[in-house]
């Protein structure tokens, strides 16, 4: 087969598709000037190393080509969102609270406060955590200590990065606030499902795709995950749960800011004032968002990893606005850029709030590929990995996988695998080309090819090569940017079965050492 993945061009008719979608776009001025906005350094480096060795698991130049005009092998919706993504570095949000962007798919958010320092998400990886913070303490001069550790969710991208904020041992006083539920989770998703919640990552975020116009542009929540070395500490505080109780109504305090509302939680970190809301239902059953009364900022955990659309989550995000968005003059998240209240806007931090409410309740468009994708499709093929990870962006179900065997049959009884392929290639050739239909008149052809001898040597060369391509020309289509990542990287391991080998997947061992050993 191959060695290294080179994507075919995208064809004519993609291209004139892609053109065309860039058309109906609705501006983003406002979201670009926000983007940019209260940028202070970009890292000097050309990237982030592993702790050990001489692997580079994030580069900081590796999408200078998003400069560019968007290319025809990308959806518009895509490209523009890989711009809004682009700027890298220190941010200044408002005096004492800063972020970290574009060092791992989610952000680092740090809050000065008077007796330290509280960081909220430290990322996926140790070594990019430690190179955010860095970052901030060599512009801002501030070397003082992480009193307090927020973990806003429980994907790896909120945690994972938390011992690189320490040079030598934690403090025996940190205190670490996460939701009711993380632990659990967090060992779920690790652990028990870990090689495979692995696989879906490593789908959706492209962590072997190449930074490109080919490649890897953006997932949607930012760049792509850190594959580095995850870490973990326990949490000191839950809320959510019935221990410790909510604040009552009689013990809030007044410089909040804001009402009483059941089930909020007062709690002060390095002498700042912190107001957790419990938030789960949407990437996981544990998350929470927070607001910050000295700084009059709402700050939402995001959408996770592989979050799906959740009534529930909605419901959560209702009681934020009611909480908090009436008051609130910024809004951050653990995804994106941050707004800002302002004369002109004065309801843009309630407007971005409720638009993150919308879209925890849209199901993505499936584009050209929603034939490929309600389709089951056969165990242990690239193109079953594609609709699983789809299935769970979605939360749709997903029948049970054909086996190999079932693959073979159909192909006895309809004739044969050559068959298949020329219909499969008349489908890609069309005048208005079906590309999902090609992959799926490929999908028992390659599924069979696992069982010895039953399939020849050379037509499992071509279907897998044909079949590569119209993954390919899907990718370049999908104007969702982890459906994209998923059908460019199931393109590349359909032409080399069995070989993929992620570095996301890889730190799985090391993360269970972690979560399964006292701190």
């Amino acid at each position: 087969m191959t060695d290294i993945f080179e994507p075919v061009g995208p064809t004519a008719y993609v291209v004139q598709q892609n053109q065309a979608g860039s058309k109906q776009l609705p501006s983003a001025d406002n979201d670009f000037r926000d983007s940019q906005h209260g940028l202070l350094a970009t890292p000097q480096e050309y990237g982030v190393f592993a702790q050990y060795g001489d692997r580079m698991i994030w580069g900081f130049n590796a999408f200078e080509f998003l400069e560019e005009d968007a290319p025809g092998s990308v959806a518009a919706a895509v490209w523009r969102q890989g711009r809004l993504d682009s700027p890298t570095g220190l941010f200044y949000v408002t005096e004492g609270l800063y972020q970290v962007r574009g060092f791992d798919l989610a952000n680092m958010t740090i809050v000065a406060g008077p007796d330290g320092l509280v960081v909220i998400d430290p990322l996926g990886s140790q070594e990019t955590a430690r190179a955010a913070l860095e970052l901030y303490r060599s512009n801002r001069e501030d070397n003082r200590p992480v009193r307090a550790v927020v973990y806003t969710q429980s994907g790896v991208d909120h945690f994972g990065g938390v011992r690189g904020l320490f040079d030598d041992d934690v403090p025996a006083d940190l205190k670490i606030y996460a939701p009711d539920g993380f632990l659990a989770d967090a060992v779920l998703r690790q652990v028990t499902e870990g090689a495979h919640n692995a696989k879906l990552v490593d789908y959706a975020y492209g962590t072997r795709l190449e930074a490109s116009p080919r490649g890897l542009v953006d997932s949607g929540l930012g760049r792509s995950v850190s594959t580095g070395n995850p870490t973990f500490l326990a949490p000191t505080d839950t809320v959510g749960g019935p221990l410790p109780a909510a604040t009552a109504k009689a013990d809030w305090p007044a410089s909040t800011g804001i009402a009483w509302q059941q089930g909020l939680y007062v709690v002060e970190a390095a002498g700042v004032q912190l107001v957790l809301q419990p938030a789960g239902g949407h990437a996981s059953p544990a998350e929470l968002n927070l607001y910050l009364p000295a700084f009059k900022a709402v700050h939402l955990a995001g959408a996770g990893l592989l979050g799906t659309p959740s009534k529930n989550r909605a419901d959560l995000l209702n009681a934020t606005i009611t909480a908090f968005a009436a008051v609130a003059e910024i809004g951050t998240s653990a995804y994106g850029h941050p707004v800002w209240r302002t004369e002109e806007e004065p309801d843009q931090v309630s407007a971005w709030v409720a638009a993150q409410r919308t879209a925890v309740t849209t199901v993505p468009d499936a584009g050209a590929a929603a034939p490929l994708l309600a389709a089951p499709g056969y165990l242990d093929t690239p193109s079953r990995t594609v609709r699983e990870v789809w299935a769970r962006l979605t939360g749709t179900p997903l029948g049970a996988a054909q086996p190999a065997v079932t693959a073979q049959e159909g192909l006895l009884a309809s004739g044969s695998a050559d068959k298949a392929v020329d219909a499969a290639q008349r489908a890609y050739n069309d005048a208005v080309p079906n590309y999902a239909e090609a992959v799926l008149l490929l999908d028992p052809v390659v599924s069979a090819s696992s069982i010895p001898a039953a399939v020849p040597a050379e037509t499992e060369q071509q279907a897998r090569a044909l079949q590569s391509k119209a993954l390919t020309q899907l990718g370049y289509l999908a104007t969702h940017a982890r459906l994209r990542n998923a059908l460019l990287t199931a393109a590349s391991d359909v032409l080399d079965p069995g070989s993929a080998v992620t570095y996301f997947a890889q730190t799985v061992t090391g993360l269970n050492a972690y979560i399964n050993t006292p701190t």
